[in-house]
């Protein structure tokens, strides 16, 4: 990992895991994200690349779950919002976990960070068990929103060239059923006006502002091809050994 990503991820963003888990107009995005993928998890469940624990608030409310993360302070942070899960300092790459350890695993937004994601999914075949299944969710970069991420966070530039098909070629030659791909969220509005630090979080709490920016939400996602939908949500499932 550069210098770049190092500085931008090493601290826990208390800041960032309050908007996501409870700000009211933006968390329950997240809820509409998450909780179909939520529905076909099983125990036990590992996240690589957990962060501060913000999908896994919504995962351990029904799943024994255990995060990886490479930061320690993030970690600390996760530890004490989140004391059913375990917790676990390591490369995504170099799991310290036994071969078909757990039946479900989760990695979101960490694949356009690294240098090799091939590395990482290959790793997370071997601790999951033959049978179970891989979520992911990696940012569009033909997604307008994701477009100008790229552009103003310069820990965010891998994403540029992530697409479908980009993430799917991950996969080759990696032991897991063809796995099923599905475009999530035209253009999600509310992650731009509602920022927690970019935005007017503030406009969150009142209703008709919620309803205006939702609103508005679908009616531009709506124009949006589903090629350039936000998310690239991808499932698969692990082969026998």
């Amino acid at each position: 990992m550069d210098d770049i990503q190092r500085a931008y991820f090493e601290e826990a963003e208390v800041a960032r895991f309050r908007w996501t888990t409870s700000a009211p107009g933006f968390a329950e995005t997240e809820d509409e994200l998450l909780a179909p993928i939520a529905s076909r998890l099983e125990s036990p469940l590992l996240e690589v690349g957990c962060g501060e624990g913000n999908n896994l608030v919504r995962f351990s409310e029904t799943l024994s779950c255990t995060g990886v993360d490479l930061f320690p302070k993030k970690l600390a942070f996760a530890s004490h919002e989140l004391p059913s899960c375990r917790f676990v300092t390591a490369d995504g790459s170099s799991l310290p976990f036994a071969t078909g350890a757990f039946a479900s695993i989760f990695v979101r937004d960490l694949l356009h960070h690294v240098p090799d994601p091939r590395k990482i999914l290959a790793e997370v075949s071997r601790v999951l068990r033959p049978g179970g299944c891989l979520w992911l969710l990696e940012p569009n970069g033909r997604n307008p929103l994701i477009w100008l991420q790229t552009r103003i966070v310069p820990a965010e530039a891998g994403a540029r060239g992530f697409s479908p098909d980009a993430v799917l070629s991950f996969f080759e030659d990696l032991p897991f059923t063809s796995p099923e791909v599905a475009l999530r969220q035209p253009l999600p509005l509310r992650r731009a006006v509602l920022h927690y630090e970019k935005g007017m979080p503030g406009l969150g709490r009142s209703r008709i502002a919620r309803r205006f920016v939702a609103l508005s939400e679908r009616v531009i996602g709506s124009l949006l091809p589903r090629s350039r939908w936000t998310y690239i949500q991808i499932s698969a499932r692990r082969t026998s050994l």
